[in-house]
């Protein structure tokens, strides 16, 4: 992956270190482990795993093949004591397991630029462990974290640590770039990583402006400091900062609460997202994606207070396909599928963004036309019938096609009517049915 710049070429957001989790090595001696790791691996992530329970094989299979992720216990039984720094040495992304509890070589372990390492509990624990590590690595790809820090030894001590998680970052000097980037230039941020005392604009103050636009959740800060000012970190949590860190950095204790910062806001952006679809799901229907009844009804109370305020009438169409029954019968309900989303899609190409397209039922539509008067009605309906009749509707699976007409009946809104929407639908539909009756395929 290449480099990708802002307009102005200033902020390089550096991502050239990221890949994606498709091929792991995983190097353990227990077989009862090993086996579970790479099942897990390749059930659960459908990712491919090879697996070595020595160095040797181990050796031998890094030199034959390219691995996006280590996972290597530290203990084998060929050793050589060595094994870890080479892969160190080789820039791989590893995770560590080992059952040992030494203090002194946990701190070793966690200063070196590895991606995480877990102690050998159950093997249940490990395995959740390991793929949710594996799942996070594959999200933190398409995340962007920035380092806002005017230590340029700082700087280059969390890159390595973010480079590790297989994180995009950028790297600013101070609060003052960091504002330009995040609220001029609307770079998107996923976490902002930021040390309190800078020139220019210091941590605080960066924090409280970010949160005159973004609240916590959508765009949340780790900060860190050297200061040992007690109600400093009282005073960040209460200016909108998501956690804190003091220097000089723990690295794990770093990892684990940049990764505890990122997964709060993948599921706020997830149940976001899960908000907006259960509203979609709500106002659309499934088959044509159009509005539904339930949104025309609450969106017509907005037209009729402008329509009364202005004095612009508004209009309603309703019309169905002529012997859709027939098409269904004769050419099977796929294609009745298929001239429904059809006319569904002439309708939205061919009405005015202000207009509100509904399926109405079946094969009913309603189209909802504001500030408009009969003249402008009726040669929209017209110009919308001749539309639908020179329109194939053809098969997904075949060349086959066939032609669809529509009948369509109008109705305007008037002084007396023009909060009485059922009364403008009523005769709307009425003059559909005359239409029915009328030879079909015309408007009245």
């Amino acid at each position: 992956m290449q480099k990708s710049l802002l307009e102005n070429e200033k902020y390089i957001v550096h991502n050239k270190h990221c890949r994606s989790i498709e091929n792991i090595l995983v190097i353990e001696d227990s077989p009862l482990l090993l086996n579970g790791i790479a099942t897990a691996i390749k059930t659960e992530l459908q990712i491919n795993c090879d697996v070595a329970s020595t160095e040797k094989e181990a050796m031998d299979l890094l030199q034959a093949n390219s691995y996006d992720l280590v996972i290597a216990d530290i203990y084998l039984p060929d050793s050589s004591g060595n094994f870890i720094g080479y892969l160190v040495r080789k820039k791989h992304r590893i995770i560590i397991i080992t059952a040992s509890q030494n203090e002194e070589r946990r701190t070793k372990i966690a200063s070196l630029p590895i991606v995480d390492y877990l102690y050998k509990t159950d093997e249940k624990t490990i395995l959740n462990y390991l793929i949710n590590s594996i799942i996070r690595l594959q999200k933190n790809e398409k995340s962007t974290v920035m380092i806002c820090d005017d230590s340029q030894l700082s700087r280059l001590q969390l890159r390595q640590l973010i480079i590790q998680q297989n994180l995009p970052y950028i790297e600013v000097k101070d609060g003052q770039e960091a504002y330009e980037c995040i609220i001029k230039h609307k770079l998107k941020i996923d976490l902002l990583i930021t040390d309190v005392n800078m020139p220019r604009m210091d941590g605080v103050n960066l924090i409280r402006h970010i949160r005159h636009h973004y609240t916590n959740n959508e765009l949340p800060v780790l900060a860190f400091s050297s200061s040992e000012k007690t109600f400093l970190v009282a005073e960040l949590l209460k200016t909108g900062a998501n956690d804190y860190i003091s220097k000089p950095i723990n690295h794990e204790e770093f990892l684990t609460r940049l990764n505890i910062s990122l997964d709060q806001s993948r599921l706020y952006a997830q149940n976001q997202q899960l908000i907006q679809d259960f509203k979609t799901m709500s106002e659309t229907d499934f088959l044509t994606k159009l509005y539904n009844r339930s949104y025309f009804y609450r969106a017509i109370e907005l037209i009729q207070s402008q329509a009364k305020r202005h004095k612009q009438p508004y209009g309603i169409l309703m019309l169905d396909i002529d012997h859709f029954k027939t098409v269904n019968d004769t050419y099977g309900h796929e294609m009745g599928d298929n001239a429904l989303v059809s006319l569904s899609k002439i309708l939205v190409k061919t009405a005015r963004d202000s207009d509100i397209i509904c399926r109405w039922g079946g094969e009913e539509f309603l189209i909802l036309i504001p500030n408009t008067n009969m003249t402008e009605l009726s040669g929209f309906a017209q110009r919308l019938r001749k539309i639908v009749e020179t329109t194939p509707i053809k098969s997904n699976s075949t060349q086959f096609e066939f032609n669809v007409t529509v009948s369509i009946g109008i109705a305007i809104s008037t002084e007396n009517n023009v909060e009485n929407i059922e009364n403008v639908i009523y005769i709307a539909d009425k003059n559909l049915y005359k239409a029915k009756h009328s030879g079909r395929n015309c408007v009245v």
